[in-house]
């Protein structure tokens, strides 16, 4: 094997394979949300989305329970993460299969299935991904690393819906999933090429990983992962994270027919701007928080990200088509940027053989986060205007406001 494929110490060849793993992953995210858009304008209703997003969902909410295994056993002769990657992105590609041969113009158990054991996979490829980066990656490159990771993360998105917005009105759901899956195969192939590190950055001393960790020592480390201030704070941070998000996501797309107008190709055409926009500024985030350091930049994309909703609460039906635009450009950006701040931060706190284990947690607290705003949406959508429930999207992120600093503050 060539050492210029060697996954360890942030090379070029490192960097853009967990770069292209994560635009996987964005196609991914994205085509599912052209999924949804082209579903809406087909007639489901807030309902039938939330159900979707909710149950397509809790793969994500239950890394915290698949981390064990990831960090628990292995075939080293894969390497000790890639061979889970390798296994997952296999089964990623597999189980989009059937929705390529069927018809898809609503949200059918067939469709909640086949996305559900998709998003299991990806699920397990994700938390495999952040694993390997904070095992091979020194502090000092966490930021630069996760910056390009995000910002892939979202080019693939905002592609992704673009798209699939492109294939699902113009050619139909089937073709679009084949042409997903062979993407996601493309960038399969740079895993597959390659050798990971053998053992863990900072405890060269402890030589090659084995097979497998043994239970003591798999809860001893996950306890010693968490056995600082920051470690908690970190937990409470990720559990208010993404409610407003995970609102926004639910209703934005009947929002933006209903109230402005606008047809759901116009959605599908304009939200990936806004992801495209949030890879540059998830770049930015990373590279600059190198010089000036995450502290004041989280605080500023939280601030950001309260404000876009703020404003989104004053919208009326003679908001103009730039004005809603801006909405999806500035909410992305800024959720981009605190995203890459805050996981680098996270990774940044796993210094333990099981940084799958710690970090699935924090990512698992996060899409609980994300699980608990899809089910408040329906709720606030039946009792509230747009108006409030845009505010109390703002309002949920006071406890990261307040956290922010407090997790991010440099030791002396």
């Amino acid at each position: 094997m060539n050492n210029s494929r060697l996954l360890g110490f942030g090379s070029t060849w490192h960097i853009s394979t967990l770069s292209g793993l994560y635009l996987s992953q964005g196609l991914s995210g994205g085509f599912t949300m052209g999924l949804t858009t082209y579903l809406v304008s087909k007639g489901a209703s807030v309902s039938d989305i939330s159900l979707l997003l909710s149950i397509t969902l809790l793969p994500w909410t239950i890394k915290f329970l698949l981390g064990p295994f990831v960090d628990a056993f292995t075939l080293k002769r894969f390497g000790r993460r890639r061979f889970w990657i390798l296994l997952s992105q296999t089964f990623m590609l597999l189980s989009l299969t059937p929705l390529v041969f069927t018809e898809v113009e609503s949200v059918t158990t067939l469709l909640i299935v086949a996305l559900t054991f998709h998003n299991f996979c990806v699920a397990i490829s994700d938390i495999s991904i952040d694993a390997m980066a904070a095992d091979t990656l020194e502090e000092k490159d966490l930021g630069k690393a996760n910056g390009f990771m995000w910002g892939s993360k979202m080019l693939g998105r905002g592609s992704g819906m673009a798209l699939s917005a492109l294939i699902f009105f113009n050619y139909g759901v089937n073709l679009g999933i084949l042409v997903l899956i062979f993407l996601m195969f493309l960038f399969f192939l740079m895993p597959l090429f390659s050798k990971e590190l053998e053992y863990k950055i900072g405890s060269e001393e402890e030589g090659v990983v084995a097979n497998k960790l043994p239970v003591r020592d798999l809860i001893s480390e996950v306890l010693k992962g968490f056995s600082t201030k920051k470690a908690v704070l970190a937990l409470f941070f990720m559990l208010f994270a993404n409610i407003g998000y995970g609102i926004f996501d639910v209703v934005y797309n009947q929002f933006y027919i209903d109230t402005l107008g606008w047809s759901g190709e116009e959605i599908g055409s304009a939200r990936p701007i806004g992801m495209w926009v949030g890879a540059v500024v998830g770049l930015m985030a990373g590279l600059l928080s190198v010089y000036l350091g995450k502290r004041y930049l989280l605080t500023f994309f939280i601030l950001g990200q309260m404000g876009v909703f703020l404003a989104l609460s004053t919208f009326t039906a003679e908001a103009s088509y730039s004005s809603g635009l801006s909405i999806l450009i500035g909410l992305d950006a800024f959720d981009a940027g605190w995203s890459v701040l805050i996981f680098a931060a996270l990774m940044s706190l796993c210094t333990t053989k099981t940084s799958a284990t710690n970090f699935g947690i924090y990512v698992g607290l996060a899409n609980i986060s994300t699980l608990i705003g899809n089910n408040l949406a329906p709720l606030m959508f039946s009792n509230f205007d747009y108006s409030v429930t845009f505010i109390f999207c703002a309002v949920s992120m006071i406890p990261c406001l307040i956290i922010a600093p407090l997790i991010t503050k440099e030791v002396n």
